[in-house]
Protein backbone atom coordinates (compact mmCIF):
# COMPACT_ATOMS: atom_id res chain seq x y z
CA UNK A 1 0.00 0.00 0.00
CA UNK A 2 3.06 2.40 1.17
CA UNK A 3 4.45 1.67 -2.14
CA UNK A 4 1.06 1.97 -4.28
CA UNK A 5 0.81 5.47 -2.65
CA UNK A 6 4.42 6.43 -3.48
CA UNK A 7 4.34 6.01 -7.19
CA UNK A 8 1.41 7.85 -7.25
CA UNK A 9 2.73 10.75 -5.51
CA UNK A 10 6.21 10.85 -7.22
CA UNK A 11 3.37 10.44 -10.59
CA UNK A 12 1.35 13.64 -9.64
CA UNK A 13 5.22 15.31 -8.62
CA UNK A 14 6.44 14.81 -11.60
CA UNK A 15 3.49 16.35 -13.78
CA UNK A 16 3.47 19.14 -11.49
CA UNK A 17 7.72 19.33 -12.01
CA UNK A 18 7.18 18.97 -16.06
CA UNK A 19 4.22 21.56 -16.18
CA UNK A 20 6.43 23.87 -14.57
CA UNK A 21 9.15 23.08 -16.66
CA UNK A 22 7.16 22.83 -19.64
CA UNK A 23 5.69 26.07 -18.68
CA UNK A 24 8.69 28.20 -18.00
CA UNK A 25 9.94 27.07 -21.47
CA UNK A 26 7.19 28.35 -23.36
CA UNK A 27 7.24 32.19 -21.24
CA UNK A 28 11.10 31.92 -22.18
CA UNK A 29 10.21 31.12 -25.72
CA UNK A 30 7.47 34.14 -25.71
CA UNK A 31 10.10 36.29 -23.78
CA UNK A 32 13.58 35.40 -25.51
CA UNK A 33 13.15 33.80 -28.93
CA UNK A 34 10.24 36.08 -30.11
CA UNK A 35 12.04 38.84 -32.96
CA UNK A 36 12.97 41.95 -31.42
CA UNK A 37 10.42 43.59 -33.54
CA UNK A 38 7.85 41.65 -31.91
CA UNK A 39 6.44 41.57 -28.14
CA UNK A 40 3.85 39.80 -26.54
CA UNK A 41 2.14 39.97 -23.08
CA UNK A 42 -0.07 38.29 -21.42
CA UNK A 43 -2.39 37.53 -17.89
CA UNK A 44 -1.55 33.68 -17.46
CA UNK A 45 -0.70 31.06 -19.15
CA UNK A 46 -2.11 27.49 -17.91
CA UNK A 47 -0.70 24.41 -19.16
CA UNK A 48 -1.79 20.70 -19.01
CA UNK A 49 0.53 18.13 -19.43
CA UNK A 50 -1.54 15.02 -20.02
CA UNK A 51 -3.64 16.98 -22.40
CA UNK A 52 -0.72 18.91 -24.11
CA UNK A 53 -2.71 22.18 -23.59
CA UNK A 54 -1.49 25.20 -23.54
CA UNK A 55 -3.79 28.03 -22.17
CA UNK A 56 -3.27 32.13 -22.27
CA UNK A 57 -5.40 34.23 -21.55
CA UNK A 58 -5.71 38.15 -21.98
CA UNK A 59 -2.78 37.99 -24.71
CA UNK A 60 -1.48 41.29 -25.87
CA UNK A 61 0.92 41.16 -29.18
CA UNK A 62 2.97 44.13 -31.00
CA UNK A 63 4.68 44.50 -34.04
CA UNK A 64 6.85 47.47 -34.99
CA UNK A 65 9.33 47.91 -38.04
CA UNK A 66 12.48 46.16 -37.77
CA UNK A 67 14.78 49.20 -37.47
CA UNK A 68 12.89 51.54 -35.00
CA UNK A 69 9.99 51.69 -31.94
CA UNK A 70 6.91 52.44 -34.32
CA UNK A 71 3.92 50.32 -33.93
CA UNK A 72 2.00 49.17 -37.06
CA UNK A 73 -0.02 46.10 -35.96
CA UNK A 74 -1.19 45.12 -32.68
CA UNK A 75 -3.20 41.95 -32.02
CA UNK A 76 -5.41 40.96 -28.63
CA UNK A 77 -7.14 37.71 -27.71
CA UNK A 78 -9.42 36.80 -24.79
CA UNK A 79 -8.28 33.56 -24.88
CA UNK A 80 -5.01 31.21 -26.82
CA UNK A 81 -5.50 27.60 -26.79
CA UNK A 82 -3.45 25.36 -27.97
CA UNK A 83 -4.79 21.71 -27.56
CA UNK A 84 -3.20 18.46 -27.99
CA UNK A 85 0.56 18.93 -28.87
CA UNK A 86 2.26 15.79 -29.52
CA UNK A 87 5.41 15.05 -27.69
CA UNK A 88 6.05 11.76 -29.74
CA UNK A 89 6.34 14.22 -33.11
CA UNK A 90 8.52 16.49 -31.15
CA UNK A 91 10.82 14.10 -29.58
CA UNK A 92 10.92 11.86 -32.38
CA UNK A 93 10.27 13.58 -36.04
CA UNK A 94 11.37 17.07 -34.41
CA UNK A 95 8.20 18.79 -35.63
CA UNK A 96 5.70 20.39 -33.24
CA UNK A 97 2.53 18.89 -34.10
CA UNK A 98 -1.17 20.21 -32.86
CA UNK A 99 -4.30 19.50 -32.97
CA UNK A 100 -6.21 22.53 -32.90
CA UNK A 101 -5.66 26.28 -31.77
CA UNK A 102 -8.58 28.48 -30.60
CA UNK A 103 -8.25 32.09 -30.58
CA UNK A 104 -10.93 33.57 -28.85
CA UNK A 105 -12.39 37.16 -29.87
CA UNK A 106 -8.88 38.43 -31.06
CA UNK A 107 -8.84 42.25 -32.12
CA UNK A 108 -6.55 42.99 -34.99
CA UNK A 109 -5.22 46.92 -35.77
CA UNK A 110 -3.27 47.50 -38.50
CA UNK A 111 -1.46 50.86 -39.65
CA UNK A 112 -0.70 50.76 -43.37
CA UNK A 113 1.42 53.65 -43.15
CA UNK A 114 3.38 53.51 -40.13
CA UNK A 115 4.71 49.87 -41.93
CA UNK A 116 8.19 50.48 -43.56
CA UNK A 117 7.92 47.85 -45.95
CA UNK A 118 11.18 47.43 -47.11
CA UNK A 119 12.16 46.70 -43.72
CA UNK A 120 9.44 44.27 -42.83
CA UNK A 121 9.01 42.43 -46.10
CA UNK A 122 8.26 38.77 -45.44
CA UNK A 123 9.45 38.02 -48.53
CA UNK A 124 12.90 37.47 -48.23
CA UNK A 125 13.56 37.16 -44.12
CA UNK A 126 10.26 35.70 -43.08
CA UNK A 127 8.34 37.07 -40.34
CA UNK A 128 9.65 34.42 -38.11
CA UNK A 129 12.90 31.82 -37.86
CA UNK A 130 11.70 28.43 -37.42
CA UNK A 131 13.64 25.61 -35.87
CA UNK A 132 11.11 22.99 -36.27
CA UNK A 133 8.27 22.35 -38.42
CA UNK A 134 4.62 23.09 -37.65
CA UNK A 135 2.11 21.16 -38.80
CA UNK A 136 -1.75 22.20 -37.17
CA UNK A 137 -4.93 19.95 -37.97
CA UNK A 138 -7.19 23.10 -37.03
CA UNK A 139 -7.34 26.28 -36.57
CA UNK A 140 -9.87 28.47 -35.44
CA UNK A 141 -10.78 32.10 -35.18
CA UNK A 142 -13.62 33.13 -33.42
CA UNK A 143 -15.78 36.44 -32.92
CA UNK A 144 -13.13 38.29 -34.70
CA UNK A 145 -12.19 42.31 -35.27
CA UNK A 146 -10.00 43.51 -38.16
CA UNK A 147 -9.24 47.32 -38.34
CA UNK A 148 -7.04 48.49 -41.11
CA UNK A 149 -6.15 52.46 -41.19
CA UNK A 150 -3.99 54.84 -43.43
CA UNK A 151 -3.03 58.29 -43.10
CA UNK A 152 -5.77 60.12 -44.19
CA UNK A 153 -8.78 61.79 -42.91
CA UNK A 154 -10.88 59.35 -42.99
CA UNK A 155 -8.41 56.85 -41.74
CA UNK A 156 -10.74 53.49 -41.89
CA UNK A 157 -9.40 51.54 -44.87
CA UNK A 158 -11.16 48.36 -43.93
CA UNK A 159 -13.61 46.90 -40.83
CA UNK A 160 -14.24 43.41 -40.29
CA UNK A 161 -16.68 42.36 -37.39
CA UNK A 162 -17.77 39.42 -35.56
CA UNK A 163 -15.77 37.29 -37.90
CA UNK A 164 -15.58 33.89 -37.66
CA UNK A 165 -12.47 31.55 -39.65
CA UNK A 166 -11.34 27.96 -39.55
CA UNK A 167 -8.38 26.53 -41.21
CA UNK A 168 -7.61 22.42 -41.56
CA UNK A 169 -3.97 21.09 -42.22
CA UNK A 170 -2.11 24.20 -41.67
CA UNK A 171 1.87 23.68 -42.71
CA UNK A 172 4.73 26.22 -41.74
CA UNK A 173 8.45 25.38 -42.35
CA UNK A 174 11.28 27.31 -42.90
CA UNK A 175 10.77 27.64 -46.58
CA UNK A 176 7.06 27.57 -46.60
CA UNK A 177 7.51 30.92 -44.29
CA UNK A 178 9.63 32.89 -46.17
CA UNK A 179 7.16 32.82 -49.52
CA UNK A 180 4.74 35.69 -50.32
CA UNK A 181 2.42 33.38 -49.10
CA UNK A 182 3.89 32.40 -45.41
CA UNK A 183 1.50 29.11 -45.11
CA UNK A 184 0.01 26.36 -46.46
CA UNK A 185 -3.28 24.79 -46.10
CA UNK A 186 -6.27 22.45 -47.70
CA UNK A 187 -9.84 23.61 -46.48
CA UNK A 188 -11.00 26.55 -45.25
CA UNK A 189 -14.29 28.57 -44.43
CA UNK A 190 -15.35 32.03 -42.74
CA UNK A 191 -17.96 34.38 -42.24
CA UNK A 192 -18.46 37.70 -40.77
CA UNK A 193 -21.38 39.87 -39.86
CA UNK A 194 -20.25 43.12 -41.42
CA UNK A 195 -17.29 44.21 -43.79
CA UNK A 196 -16.27 48.13 -44.47
CA UNK A 197 -13.61 48.95 -47.49
CA UNK A 198 -13.05 52.04 -48.70
CA UNK A 199 -12.31 51.67 -52.05
CA UNK A 200 -10.70 54.95 -53.08
CA UNK A 201 -10.99 58.83 -51.65
CA UNK A 202 -15.01 58.89 -52.82
CA UNK A 203 -16.51 55.64 -52.85
CA UNK A 204 -16.96 52.95 -49.79
CA UNK A 205 -18.38 49.28 -50.03
CA UNK A 206 -20.22 47.88 -47.16
CA UNK A 207 -21.21 43.96 -46.93
CA UNK A 208 -23.98 43.14 -44.34
CA UNK A 209 -22.95 39.36 -43.92
CA UNK A 210 -20.60 36.41 -45.68
CA UNK A 211 -19.97 32.93 -46.05
CA UNK A 212 -17.05 31.28 -47.33
CA UNK A 213 -17.18 27.33 -47.31
CA UNK A 214 -15.70 24.88 -49.73
CA UNK A 215 -14.35 27.55 -52.51
CA UNK A 216 -17.91 28.94 -52.41
CA UNK A 217 -18.44 32.43 -51.15
CA UNK A 218 -22.10 34.58 -50.69
CA UNK A 219 -22.12 38.05 -50.19
CA UNK A 220 -25.55 39.76 -49.10
CA UNK A 221 -26.68 43.13 -49.44
CA UNK A 222 -23.50 44.58 -50.73
CA UNK A 223 -23.09 48.48 -51.52
CA UNK A 224 -21.19 50.48 -53.31
CA UNK A 225 -21.68 54.42 -52.62
CA UNK A 226 -19.69 57.65 -52.90
CA UNK A 227 -19.51 59.24 -49.17
CA UNK A 228 -20.35 62.61 -50.53
CA UNK A 229 -24.04 63.81 -51.54
CA UNK A 230 -24.46 65.28 -54.86
CA UNK A 231 -23.90 68.97 -54.96
CA UNK A 232 -20.74 67.89 -52.12
CA UNK A 233 -18.95 65.86 -54.42
CA UNK A 234 -18.88 68.82 -57.10
CA UNK A 235 -17.70 70.98 -54.47
CA UNK A 236 -14.92 68.51 -53.56
CA UNK A 237 -13.56 67.56 -56.84
CA UNK A 238 -11.67 69.57 -59.81
CA UNK A 239 -13.02 67.07 -62.64
CA UNK A 240 -15.94 65.04 -63.27
CA UNK A 241 -16.64 62.25 -61.64
CA UNK A 242 -19.71 59.99 -61.49
CA UNK A 243 -21.43 59.73 -58.23
CA UNK A 244 -22.34 56.07 -57.64
CA UNK A 245 -24.91 54.30 -55.67
CA UNK A 246 -25.29 50.64 -56.30
CA UNK A 247 -26.71 48.29 -54.39
CA UNK A 248 -26.64 44.25 -54.78
CA UNK A 249 -29.09 42.00 -53.23
CA UNK A 250 -26.58 39.23 -53.53
CA UNK A 251 -23.06 38.03 -54.90
CA UNK A 252 -22.58 34.04 -55.39
CA UNK A 253 -18.97 33.63 -55.83
CA UNK A 254 -18.03 29.54 -56.80
CA UNK A 255 -14.62 27.84 -56.44
CA UNK A 256 -12.26 30.43 -55.43
CA UNK A 257 -8.46 29.79 -56.12
CA UNK A 258 -5.85 31.93 -55.16
CA UNK A 259 -2.28 32.15 -54.59
CA UNK A 260 0.91 32.70 -56.26
CA UNK A 261 2.77 31.42 -58.73
CA UNK A 262 6.18 32.65 -58.92
CA UNK A 263 5.70 35.66 -57.01
CA UNK A 264 2.50 36.61 -59.24
CA UNK A 265 -0.84 36.67 -57.54
CA UNK A 266 -3.21 34.94 -59.31
CA UNK A 267 -7.46 34.61 -58.45
CA UNK A 268 -9.86 32.45 -60.36
CA UNK A 269 -13.40 31.56 -60.14
CA UNK A 270 -15.97 29.43 -61.95
CA UNK A 271 -18.27 32.02 -61.99
CA UNK A 272 -19.87 34.72 -60.21
CA UNK A 273 -24.05 35.45 -60.04
CA UNK A 274 -25.29 39.24 -58.93
CA UNK A 275 -28.56 39.42 -58.14
CA UNK A 276 -31.00 42.42 -58.75
CA UNK A 277 -28.24 45.03 -58.77
CA UNK A 278 -29.57 48.94 -59.00
CA UNK A 279 -26.93 51.20 -59.87
CA UNK A 280 -27.86 54.88 -60.01
CA UNK A 281 -24.71 57.23 -61.66
CA UNK A 282 -24.95 61.34 -61.57
CA UNK A 283 -22.25 62.69 -63.44
CA UNK A 284 -21.91 67.18 -63.14
CA UNK A 285 -21.35 68.17 -66.59
CA UNK A 286 -20.80 71.20 -65.21
CA UNK A 287 -17.69 70.69 -62.97
CA UNK A 288 -14.16 70.78 -65.68
CA UNK A 289 -13.41 67.52 -67.93
CA UNK A 290 -11.16 64.94 -67.09
CA UNK A 291 -8.93 64.85 -69.79
CA UNK A 292 -6.69 61.75 -68.63
CA UNK A 293 -6.87 58.73 -71.56
CA UNK A 294 -9.47 56.55 -70.81
CA UNK A 295 -8.61 52.35 -71.34
CA UNK A 296 -11.15 50.34 -73.04
CA UNK A 297 -12.15 47.11 -71.27
CA UNK A 298 -9.73 45.02 -73.08
CA UNK A 299 -6.58 47.23 -72.11
CA UNK A 300 -7.71 47.44 -68.23
CA UNK A 301 -7.84 43.55 -68.31
CA UNK A 302 -4.72 43.19 -69.63
CA UNK A 303 -2.75 45.49 -67.57
CA UNK A 304 -4.48 44.13 -64.05
CA UNK A 305 -1.03 43.81 -61.85
CA UNK A 306 -2.67 40.35 -61.24
CA UNK A 307 -3.68 36.94 -63.20
CA UNK A 308 -7.68 36.95 -63.20
CA UNK A 309 -9.44 34.01 -64.36
CA UNK A 310 -13.37 34.27 -64.14
CA UNK A 311 -15.50 31.64 -66.60
CA UNK A 312 -18.29 33.57 -66.50
CA UNK A 313 -20.39 36.23 -64.95
CA UNK A 314 -23.66 36.86 -64.63
CA UNK A 315 -26.32 39.37 -63.80
CA UNK A 316 -29.85 38.60 -62.90
CA UNK A 317 -32.40 41.39 -63.07
CA UNK A 318 -30.34 44.55 -63.27
CA UNK A 319 -31.50 48.22 -63.33
CA UNK A 320 -29.25 51.06 -63.96
CA UNK A 321 -30.20 54.94 -63.82
CA UNK A 322 -28.09 57.51 -65.44
CA UNK A 323 -28.76 61.24 -64.92
CA UNK A 324 -26.57 63.87 -66.48
CA UNK A 325 -26.46 67.75 -65.53
CA UNK A 326 -25.49 70.07 -68.42
CA UNK A 327 -27.43 73.15 -67.30
CA UNK A 328 -27.49 75.06 -63.88
CA UNK A 329 -31.36 75.65 -63.72
CA UNK A 330 -32.04 71.90 -63.46
CA UNK A 331 -31.17 68.66 -61.72
CA UNK A 332 -30.55 67.19 -64.97
CA UNK A 333 -31.84 64.39 -67.58
CA UNK A 334 -32.11 60.62 -66.61
CA UNK A 335 -31.94 57.61 -68.80
CA UNK A 336 -33.24 54.29 -67.34
CA UNK A 337 -32.35 50.83 -68.23
CA UNK A 338 -34.57 47.89 -66.33
CA UNK A 339 -34.96 44.06 -66.42
CA UNK A 340 -31.41 43.83 -67.35
CA UNK A 341 -29.65 40.54 -67.60
CA UNK A 342 -26.31 39.74 -68.97
CA UNK A 343 -23.64 37.29 -69.21
CA UNK A 344 -19.99 37.50 -69.71
CA UNK A 345 -17.04 34.63 -70.28
CA UNK A 346 -13.75 34.95 -70.14
CA UNK A 347 -13.21 37.87 -67.25
CA UNK A 348 -9.40 37.14 -67.79
CA UNK A 349 -6.33 38.44 -68.33
CA UNK A 350 -5.17 34.84 -68.89
CA UNK A 351 -6.45 33.21 -72.12
CA UNK A 352 -4.94 32.63 -75.38
CA UNK A 353 -6.33 33.67 -78.83
CA UNK A 354 -8.38 32.81 -80.63
CA UNK A 355 -10.43 32.73 -77.07
CA UNK A 356 -12.57 36.12 -76.44
CA UNK A 357 -13.99 38.36 -73.70
CA UNK A 358 -18.12 38.23 -74.78
CA UNK A 359 -20.68 40.07 -73.04
CA UNK A 360 -24.44 39.41 -73.74
CA UNK A 361 -26.90 41.87 -72.62
CA UNK A 362 -30.89 42.40 -72.86
CA UNK A 363 -33.15 44.65 -71.32
CA UNK A 364 -35.82 47.52 -71.63
CA UNK A 365 -34.57 51.03 -72.49
CA UNK A 366 -36.57 53.41 -70.86
CA UNK A 367 -38.72 50.87 -69.43
CA UNK A 368 -40.61 49.97 -72.37
CA UNK A 369 -38.16 49.40 -75.25
CA UNK A 370 -36.24 45.81 -75.08
CA UNK A 371 -33.20 45.89 -76.51
CA UNK A 372 -30.47 43.13 -77.25
CA UNK A 373 -26.34 43.33 -77.50
CA UNK A 374 -23.66 41.55 -78.09
CA UNK A 375 -19.78 42.65 -77.35
CA UNK A 376 -16.34 40.97 -77.97
CA UNK A 377 -12.51 41.75 -77.53
CA UNK A 378 -9.86 39.89 -77.15
CA UNK A 379 -7.10 41.04 -74.28
CA UNK A 380 -4.02 39.85 -76.25
CA UNK A 381 -4.73 42.05 -78.99
CA UNK A 382 -2.81 45.43 -78.09
CA UNK A 383 -4.94 47.39 -81.35
CA UNK A 384 -7.79 46.42 -78.47
CA UNK A 385 -10.22 45.44 -81.52
CA UNK A 386 -13.79 44.95 -80.70
CA UNK A 387 -16.89 44.01 -82.06
CA UNK A 388 -20.82 45.70 -80.81
CA UNK A 389 -23.54 45.13 -81.90
CA UNK A 390 -27.19 46.15 -80.87
CA UNK A 391 -31.14 45.15 -81.61
CA UNK A 392 -33.60 48.24 -80.41
CA UNK A 393 -36.95 47.58 -80.64
CA UNK A 394 -40.23 49.85 -81.08
CA UNK A 395 -39.37 53.26 -78.93
CA UNK A 396 -41.42 55.92 -78.71
CA UNK A 397 -39.43 59.25 -79.00
CA UNK A 398 -40.88 61.44 -76.48
CA UNK A 399 -39.40 58.93 -73.75
CA UNK A 400 -36.11 60.15 -74.42
CA UNK A 401 -37.18 64.22 -73.61
CA UNK A 402 -36.55 63.60 -69.48
CA UNK A 403 -32.95 62.98 -71.03
CA UNK A 404 -32.87 65.83 -74.36
CA UNK A 405 -34.97 68.44 -72.80
CA UNK A 406 -33.72 69.11 -69.39
CA UNK A 407 -29.19 68.88 -70.96
CA UNK A 408 -29.80 69.71 -74.70
CA UNK A 409 -33.35 71.78 -74.69
CA UNK A 410 -34.45 69.72 -77.80
CA UNK A 411 -37.59 67.68 -77.62
CA UNK A 412 -37.95 64.50 -79.98
CA UNK A 413 -41.47 63.45 -81.44
CA UNK A 414 -42.40 60.25 -83.25
CA UNK A 415 -41.28 56.62 -83.52
CA UNK A 416 -38.39 54.18 -83.86
CA UNK A 417 -39.95 50.92 -85.13
CA UNK A 418 -36.51 49.07 -85.18
CA UNK A 419 -32.63 49.94 -85.19
CA UNK A 420 -29.46 47.53 -86.18
CA UNK A 421 -26.43 48.76 -86.00
CA UNK A 422 -22.71 47.19 -85.68
CA UNK A 423 -19.40 49.08 -84.39
CA UNK A 424 -16.46 47.13 -85.63
CA UNK A 425 -14.12 49.51 -83.52
CA UNK A 426 -10.65 49.50 -81.72
CA UNK A 427 -9.28 51.89 -79.70
CA UNK A 428 -8.93 54.71 -82.45
CA UNK A 429 -11.37 54.65 -84.12
CA UNK A 430 -14.71 52.50 -85.18
CA UNK A 431 -17.41 51.75 -88.48
CA UNK A 432 -20.96 51.79 -87.34
CA UNK A 433 -23.28 50.42 -89.71
CA UNK A 434 -26.77 51.47 -88.76
CA UNK A 435 -30.39 50.84 -90.09
CA UNK A 436 -33.50 52.21 -88.72
CA UNK A 437 -37.09 52.17 -89.97
CA UNK A 438 -39.08 54.80 -87.76
CA UNK A 439 -42.12 57.08 -88.79
CA UNK A 440 -43.46 60.79 -88.06
CA UNK A 441 -40.36 61.90 -86.55
CA UNK A 442 -39.54 65.46 -85.31
CA UNK A 443 -37.07 67.51 -84.04
CA UNK A 444 -38.39 70.17 -81.91
CA UNK A 445 -35.60 72.76 -80.57
CA UNK A 446 -37.03 74.65 -77.27
CA UNK A 447 -35.90 77.92 -75.80
CA UNK A 448 -33.17 78.64 -72.93
CA UNK A 449 -35.51 78.56 -70.46
CA UNK A 450 -36.84 75.34 -72.17
CA UNK A 451 -40.94 75.74 -72.17
CA UNK A 452 -41.37 77.08 -76.05
CA UNK A 453 -40.75 75.70 -79.00
CA UNK A 454 -38.27 77.66 -81.04
CA UNK A 455 -39.78 77.66 -84.38
CA UNK A 456 -36.93 78.76 -86.79
CA UNK A 457 -34.52 76.37 -84.83
CA UNK A 458 -36.75 73.94 -85.36
CA UNK A 459 -37.69 74.26 -88.65
CA UNK A 460 -34.07 74.63 -89.83
CA UNK A 461 -33.40 71.48 -87.92
CA UNK A 462 -35.99 69.14 -89.64
CA UNK A 463 -35.60 70.83 -92.88
CA UNK A 464 -32.31 67.90 -92.76
CA UNK A 465 -34.52 65.41 -91.20
CA UNK A 466 -36.42 62.29 -92.98
CA UNK A 467 -39.71 62.52 -92.04
CA UNK A 468 -40.28 58.57 -91.87
CA UNK A 469 -38.45 55.71 -93.51
CA UNK A 470 -41.25 54.81 -96.02
CA UNK A 471 -39.43 56.45 -98.94
CA UNK A 472 -37.28 53.24 -98.86
CA UNK A 473 -38.14 49.96 -100.21
CA UNK A 474 -37.45 47.62 -97.37
CA UNK A 475 -38.51 50.87 -95.12
CA UNK A 476 -35.20 51.17 -93.37
CA UNK A 477 -32.68 53.66 -94.10
CA UNK A 478 -29.15 52.97 -93.49
CA UNK A 479 -25.51 54.58 -93.06
CA UNK A 480 -22.16 53.83 -92.46
CA UNK A 481 -20.00 56.40 -90.05
CA UNK A 482 -16.59 56.35 -89.77
CA UNK A 483 -16.09 57.72 -85.93
CA UNK A 484 -12.93 58.93 -84.42
CA UNK A 485 -12.50 57.62 -80.39
CA UNK A 486 -11.87 60.78 -78.06
CA UNK A 487 -9.60 58.60 -75.77
CA UNK A 488 -10.25 61.42 -73.26
CA UNK A 489 -14.44 59.95 -72.93
CA UNK A 490 -15.60 56.78 -71.48
CA UNK A 491 -16.20 53.68 -72.95
CA UNK A 492 -19.98 54.35 -73.31
CA UNK A 493 -19.52 57.70 -74.67
CA UNK A 494 -17.66 55.90 -77.78
CA UNK A 495 -20.43 53.36 -78.10
CA UNK A 496 -22.92 56.72 -77.99
CA UNK A 497 -20.97 58.54 -80.51
CA UNK A 498 -21.36 55.99 -82.77
CA UNK A 499 -24.63 54.99 -82.12
CA UNK A 500 -25.86 59.23 -82.94
CA UNK A 501 -23.72 59.23 -85.58
CA UNK A 502 -25.61 56.81 -87.13
CA UNK A 503 -28.88 57.85 -86.52
CA UNK A 504 -28.21 60.93 -87.73
CA UNK A 505 -27.02 60.31 -91.25
CA UNK A 506 -29.63 57.90 -91.26
CA UNK A 507 -32.32 60.40 -90.36
CA UNK A 508 -30.80 63.35 -91.98
CA UNK A 509 -31.24 61.36 -95.18
CA UNK A 510 -27.58 61.22 -96.38
CA UNK A 511 -28.05 57.47 -95.85
CA UNK A 512 -26.32 55.27 -98.58
CA UNK A 513 -29.89 53.60 -98.74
Amino acid sequence: MFSILTLVLLLIGAVVITNILVKNKVENYLLNRLPKHITQDHKSIALNTLRGTITVKGLSVSITNRNDTTVHTKVSAERLIVENISYWDYLVHSEIHIEDIKIKSPVISYHTQKLIKNQDSTSSSGLLKLYKPILVEALSIENATFYMYDDTKDSLVLLVENSTVNIRDIKIDKDIINRRFPVEFKNYRANADSIFVKTNPYENLTVADFNLENKQAVFNNVTLKTKYARTELSQQISTERDHFDLEVEKISVDNINFGFDNRALYVSSDYIIMESPVLKIFRDKLVNDDLTTKKLYSQALRELPFQLTIDSVVVNNASIGYTEKVKQDNDGGTINLDKLNASIINVSNTYMSPNRTALKIEGFFMKNTPFKSRWTFDINKPSDDFIFSMEIGEFQAERLNAFTEPNLKVRLNGQTDKIYYTIDGNKNKSSVDLKVKYEDFEVVVLNKEGNKKNWLLSTVANLFVAKDSEDKNDNFREATVVVERDKTKSVFNFIWLNLSKGLLKSIAGNGEK
